[in-house]
């Protein structure tokens, strides 16, 4: 029994050094760990930063395009057919979606779903109106009816949506 208590006295702290050893270490390794993630994190939010930046920036650019008065200010009625009209300004929405589509990278998928849901209710919009138009109405009738939707309602979606990027740039810058 002696013999087991002497070889005791020698284990016993070997091993405490041993364990205390291991835990330092281990927290030490950790930490170094932790500290490189954060210069890695740091050093890409500095080459991503003007990234993200930018892609506010053309989103923003995007939904003022698509709301109906710039873009019927952009896209002309002329002597256009109605459908015609409708079909050009339907296109012309989402040829600048399609510009930007891969500005999504850099959204959360909340912010984009946004964005895409504003761009699905102008096209919706602009098809409903035009459904509504009697037959002898011309694209210039679309055009004015178009502005004065956006004008008689609270908050048109893509400005909705504009508010919304600016509270996450915000945010994040």
């Amino acid at each position: 029994m002696e013999a087991f208590i002497e070889i005791l006295k020698y284990t016993f702290p070997a091993a405490l050094m041993l364990l205390l050893t291991y835990l330092l270490l281990s927290n030490f390794v950790d930490n170094e760990e932790k500290r490189r993630q954060y210069y890695l994190r740091k050093d890409l939010n500095k080459k991503a930063l003007p990234l993200r930046f930018q892609a506010f920036e053309r989103l923003t650019v995007f939904l003022e395009r698509i709301t109906p008065n710039q873009l019927v200010t952009r896209v002309k009625p002329g002597n256009m057919p109605l459908s015609v009209y409708r079909k050009t300004l339907v296109d012309a929405i989402r040829q600048e979606y399609e510009y930007n589509i891969s500005q999504q990278v850099y959204m959360s998928d909340k912010i984009w779903n946004n964005i895409v849901s504003a761009k699905s209710q102008v096209v919706s919009m602009i098809n409903k109106v035009t459904a509504e138009m009697d037959e002898n109405a011309t694209a210039t009738d679309l055009s004015r009816k178009l502005i004065e939707l956006e004008m008689t309602g609270d908050i048109f979606p893509t400005k909705a949506a504009i508010l919304l990027l600016k509270h996450e740039a915000a945010r994040n810058f």
